[in-house]
């Protein structure tokens, strides 16, 4: 068996090296075998570790020589980490296209999105929600970021303890929460514009700057900002994705206090929360690999959190944020025109239709229900990762800004990326795309492969059905997710234990892999709740 798992990994890690996809006999028989390996705990989690292993040393590990805080490498650039990190030092690459052509490149032709082939609108929001609380750039120094550079749940704790406290109910490990038609929700914020100055509800002033959450603020309809509630960070509003995800956790923090004081009644209210927030991160790092990170993955690879793995072995270092990792993480094109049809159909963003807008709109959160949305987001295909499919409303907001940042930060090319990664460099736009209309815009723009630029490539690479991006970027995203979230130091030997969760939260940690199981436990109709980050158009 071991020689079995030893080969099957060995083929999914050297299919990126191919031009060509695994053989066909071969993914006909993948999915059985993972299954099988899925059902034997003691064979998955051997597998696991080789798996995380062979992507967490693809390239070289922590601290890295190089930061955003010079060209060359520093005292600061080593150990300050508002400073974001980069893999690879900056370069002046010359002969590029000019900005608006790289953008273009990007650009969803009218009615005519590619649509991924198995991934839904789910995945889509729990992305966004998931990275946003680390990959956290700064707005007015490209350099420099406010992330704390762990996942750590600050969607629901905010980024500091002073923040958490704004937070908390001080009763019962419990968080600030309400009861909308018997629903458990965050609390309002209750923003208002007092002459030009912004104002919020007594009870969470400070818990986030002026300058940061007045453009989120001003970005929503006025007659929703009642709307609005008190989360961890500034853009919690800003999606139904958001508002949907900081619900579920908030809701499912609430719940495991309470069965922590129905166990532990001598227990205080300091002790049931922190206990419960430990508890709560390790639920979201397992469903981050479990779940989400399992979708990514080549044919739902069975991974699980292995306890301990990072222990031995040479990735175990302080996290730090790069500034690859950011961006290879705008994943734009994953956004669908729309999610369903006649009259529950949402769109991105429409002037005409504010109630039916995936923006801005607690109001259909609260009018809908959480467990309606996400039935409805995992029965819509998402959009496929590539080129020309970004919707037009985000080619101006989100791409263009991108592609400033990228040459702002003067990256290595593409073919650099592939080499410091482990992968073989190309040696031709055949070798990169078979699709004809891209080839054609890339050589229109670059002379030669080896001058494509990095943020262009990892969208513009070939990949199979059994896939959802290309080699590069599966290479890098997973080895930025797995030597980030398995180096949390809730997951090292000494502290992954019932002395820092309570037995009654080892159960639940145990018990947890996927996003379905928690929103149906906080659900009035658990029976109903339908959420996968695998689409099924005809799931219940």
């Amino acid at each position: 068996m071991f020689v079995l798992r030893m080969f099957l990994l060995r083929q999914v890690r050297k299919s990126d090296q191919r031009s060509k996809p695994l053989p066909g006999y071969l993914i006909r028989r993948l999915p059985g075998i993972f299954e099988f390996l899925g059902r034997k705990p003691r064979l998955r989690r051997a597998a696991s570790r080789l798996f995380i292993n062979s992507f967490a040393y693809a390239t070289s590990p922590r601290p890295r020589p190089f930061s955003m805080a010079s060209d060359y490498t520093t005292w600061p650039g080593l150990t300050d980490r508002r400073f974001t990190g980069r893999h690879l030092p900056p370069v002046n690459q010359r002969h590029l296209p000019a900005e608006e052509d790289v953008v273009n490149l990007y650009r969803r032709p009218k009615d005519k999105e590619t649509k991924s082939t198995d991934t839904s609108a789910l995945f889509t929001f729990f992305a966004q929600w998931f990275t946003d609380s680390f990959l956290r750039s700064s707005r007015h120094e490209p350099g420099r970021n406010s992330s704390n550079h762990e996942i750590d749940l600050c969607q629901i704790y905010g980024l500091s303890a002073a923040k958490t406290e704004k937070l908390r109910s001080g009763q019962g490990g419990r968080l600030k929460s309400q009861l909308i038609d018997g629903e458990e929700y965050p609390m309002f914020l209750e923003p208002k514009i007092v002459g030009d100055e912004l104002v919020v509800n007594e009870d969470f002033k400070g818990l986030h700057r002026e300058s940061s959450l007045r453009p989120f603020v001003d970005a929503y309809p006025e007659d929703q900002r009642r709307l609005m509630f008190a989360v961890g960070l500034e853009y919690g509003n800003s999606t139904i994705g958001h508002t949907i995800l900081n619900t579920v956790f908030l809701r499912e923090h609430n719940r495991v206090a309470d069965l922590l004081k129905v166990n532990y009644p001598d227990w205080h209210d300091e002790r049931l929360f922190q206990t419960t927030r430990n508890v709560m991160i390790v639920l979201l790092l397992k469903l981050v690999v479990e779940d989400y990170i399992k979708h990514i993955a080549p044919f739902d690879f069975p991974l699980e959190v292995v306890p301990f793995i990072a222990e031995a072995e040479r990735w175990n270092r302080s996290n730090w944020m790069s500034i690859e990792f950011d961006l290879l993480y705008r994943w734009h094109s994953l956004v669908p025109d729309h999610i369903g049809e006649g009259a529950d159909r949402l769109t991105l963003y429409d002037p005409d239709k504010p109630d039916k807008n995936l923006v801005n709109n607690n109001k259909l959160v609260i009018s809908r229900g959480i467990e309606n949305l996400v039935a409805q987001m995992s029965r819509e295909r998402a959009g496929r990762i590539g080129l020309l499919n970004t919707p037009e409303f985000l080619i101006g907001v989100a791409e263009a800004p991108t592609v400033r940042r990228m040459r702002a930060a003067c990256l290595d090319s593409f073919n650099a990326y592939r080499k410091a990664f482990g992968l073989k460099p190309l040696t031709s736009f055949e070798q990169l795309t078979t699709n004809t209309e891209v080839r054609r815009r890339l050589e229109q723009h670059y002379r030669d492969i080896d001058d494509l630029e990095w943020y262009v490539g990892i969208f513009a690479e070939d990949y199979p059905d059994y896939r959802m991006m290309g080699p590069l970027m599966t290479t890098m995203v997973a080895y930025d997710a797995f030597t980030q979230a398995l180096t949390n130091p809730l997951l090292a030997r000494n502290v992954f234990n019932k002395n820092t969760f309570a037995e009654v939260g080892m159960d639940i940690i145990t018990d947890t892999h996927s996003l379905q199981q928690m929103i149906a436990r906080n659900s009035k109709s658990p029976g109903d709740v339908y959420a996968s980050f695998r689409c099924d158009p005809g799931g219940k």
